[in-house]
């Protein structure tokens, strides 16, 4: 479905100029960017010269954290003036292995970031407000490695879910962390199975309508342009989301799938156009946007690799009804993919502010955007 409200095309690079104060060595990276805005709604640069831009999270001051996955290192984006724009960079961790995942809890102990990596999750107390924090503390241990390194981490209720992607494209793994979402306790201890059959859900998120866990999932490579459609989960405690057997609709896996071997697997909520890389979602009831916008799930695609056709590299709505059901979907923002098929920027994370702004990050430009109405 296409949205019927007007787009326009918004020079964001321009704007990035002129809302980022060059001194402050932010603006350029945004310069000649140009994507397709729904009408009422306003796209800025809030922060620029953030390489490899990756997770999201909110502090209790209503600061934005980043992480960088690539580049090791989580940093506090502060905006001190409140005009729209992260006044500088404070480097929050430095020298990690993917530190990607981030998440902020008070405890009876003190105020903590947790902050998920590749083969560990720690979490970093603060010590003073508002950015220094202790050495990291080791909660779990012992994550495989490689394949799908990036790792997401959502807490609810004292306990903390970390998703850990597979591996490979399509094998069966040897161990039982991969491809699947972990629960723990809030120090990393108990871990259990939440939820398999997950081959790489890298943006998770706690419905505010029903307080059940959403999930997009990557689906795999190679079987054409078509298939298998990238998926939306509700994930459920207990449940086996077929990977690496079954695929969308329980459609079986042509190496590792059996006809009779997908009834026992959960079917996807929605699904997507394939191989659009799904990386982010955030839910939206009420917030600065245009009200028809209330009820809303955004998902940011990161963009396809291996399809003969690009596709992705964009913003879609998916439209919920007031008790948080799916109705249908739209465009929100395109114009990552150019006409001619060459791409200028890549979204990833979806992170809704306290003041009811929906950020967005992209790791291929290295900037964070600020969405709101205008």
């Amino acid at each position: 479905m296409q949205s019927s409200h007007f787009q326009k095309v918004v020079n964001i690079g321009l704007m990035g100029m002129l809302l980022i104060t060059p001194s402050c060595g932010w603006a350029g990276d945004a310069s000649n960017l140009k994507l397709n805005v729904p009408d009422g709604v306003r796209l800025t640069v809030f922060a620029d010269n953030v390489p490899k831009a990756r997770h999201m999270a909110f502090d209790d001051a209503g600061v934005l954290f980043l992480s960088r996955a690539r580049d090791g290192k989580v940093v506090a984006l502060p905006d001190a003036d409140k005009d729209g724009k992260a006044d500088r960079s404070v480097s929050i961790l430095e020298g990690r292995r993917a530190p990607h995942g981030l998440a902020f809890v008070q405890l009876d102990s003190g105020y903590y970031l947790y902050v998920a990596e590749e083969e560990q999750v720690v979490r970093l107390k603060r010590t003073a407000k508002p950015f220094t924090y202790g050495k990291p503390e080791v909660l779990v241990s012992g994550i495989p490695t490689g394949g799908h390194f990036t790792r997401t981490i959502k807490i609810k209720k004292n306990k903390m879910y970390v998703s850990i992607g597979s591996s490979c494209n399509v094998c069966i793994e040897d161990s039982p962390l991969r491809a699947a979402i972990w629960q723990y306790d809030l120090d990393g201890k108990n871990g259990k199975l939440f939820a398999k059959g997950l081959r790489n859900s890298v943006g998770i998120e706690f419905s505010p309508y029903s307080g059940e866990l959403w999930g997009v999932n990557n689906g795999r490579d190679w079987q054409g342009d078509d298939h298998p459609r990238e998926e939306l989960n509700i994930i459920r405690q207990g449940k086996d989301y077929g990977w690496p057997r079954c695929h969308e609709n329980g459609l079986p896996d042509p190496e590792f799938g059996k006809e009779s071997g997908c009834s026992n697997t959960e079917l996807p909520a929605y699904t997507f156009t394939a191989h659009m890389a799904p990386l982010g979602l955030e839910f939206y009831q009420t917030g600065n946007l245009p009200k028809r916008y209330n009820n809303s799930l955004f998902i940011s695609f990161h963009g396809s690799w291996n399809r003969s056709v690009p596709a992705g590299y964009k913003v879609v709505r998916v439209i919920l009804n007031g008790k948080g059901e799916i109705q249908s979907h739209e465009d929100f923002i395109t114009g990552w993919l150019m006409p001619d098929g060459t791409k200028q920027g890549r979204p990833v994370d979806l992170q809704l502010s306290p003041a009811g702004d929906p950020y967005l990050s992209d790791d291929a430009r290295g900037v964070v955007y600020k969405i709101t109405g205008k």
